[in-house]
């Protein structure tokens, strides 16, 4: 985003600008409350023989699946992130023993509502998934509160100029001569969560949502 004064169709010649000038950097956050969430979990088998890795993972693989169609998840909102298979080795006396195979299968599990969670997570682990990876809690939009971050980055880069002046003691006009934005909205990157899985069935994993924090920069010069 660029700003410029504009002289045009005013009736008159504007008159030849100073060049005395200040540029700041205006900087304004503001905080959100994470509405959904994604979560990569899945399944990880390993055996001697590769046949019995893939289909012990896919069945269980299948399981979670299926539950958490079971639990309201529709199956547009569960996606396979990554599947591989890698060969394990054991290292004896310096010499590298074949161990077995090792499966992977990682699905990402959007969640539209964020207080069902922990409950999804336990589902899964109930049911078959040994692996959680990540959980990216966000803010649904985003574009909203950016725009609220972007207006206290300008108010942040007159504030800038403002005290510049009252040091210098000079006379600097609150409209910037030149705005440019430093940062173009884009989907905020997620936050992750370490996840502790409860050991309790009867006890729901606890996810704490807080809150996301949503920053944008503002480039501003003025001219005294």
């Amino acid at each position: 985003m660029y700003y410029h004064t504009n002289y045009q169709n005013r009736g008159t010649i504007p008159t030849r600008q100073t060049e005395n000038k200040v540029k700041v950097v205006g900087e304004g956050s503001v905080f959100a409350t994470p509405d959904h969430a994604t979560i990569l979990l899945g399944v990880i088998t390993e055996d001697e023989q590769l046949q019995e890795a893939q289909q012990a993972n896919a069945q269980r693989t299948t399981n979670v699946i299926n539950a958490l169609v079971n639990a309201g998840i529709s199956r547009e909102n569960i996606q396979t992130s990554d599947f591989r298979v890698d060969i394990q080795y054991d290292y004896q006396d310096g010499t590298q023993v074949f161990r077995g195979y090792r499966v992977s299968n990682l699905l990402t599990i959007k969640i539209e509502h964020i207080e069902r969670v922990g409950e999804i997570v336990d589902i899964a682990m109930e049911n078959g998934a040994n692996t959680v990876r990540n959980i990216a809690l966000r803010v649904g939009n985003e574009q909203r509160y950016y725009q609220q971050a972007l207006a206290s980055a300008i108010r942040n880069a007159q504030e800038k100029a403002a005290t510049i002046a009252e040091t210098l003691g000079v006379s600097i006009p609150q409209t910037p001569t030149q705005l440019k934005e430093l940062t173009s909205h884009a989907p905020e990157t997620p936050r992750p969560y370490v996840l502790g899985v409860a050991t309790d069935s009867a006890v729901t994993t606890p996810i704490e949502a807080g809150q996301n924090q949503i920053t944008a920069f503002v480039e501003a010069t003025f001219h005294y």
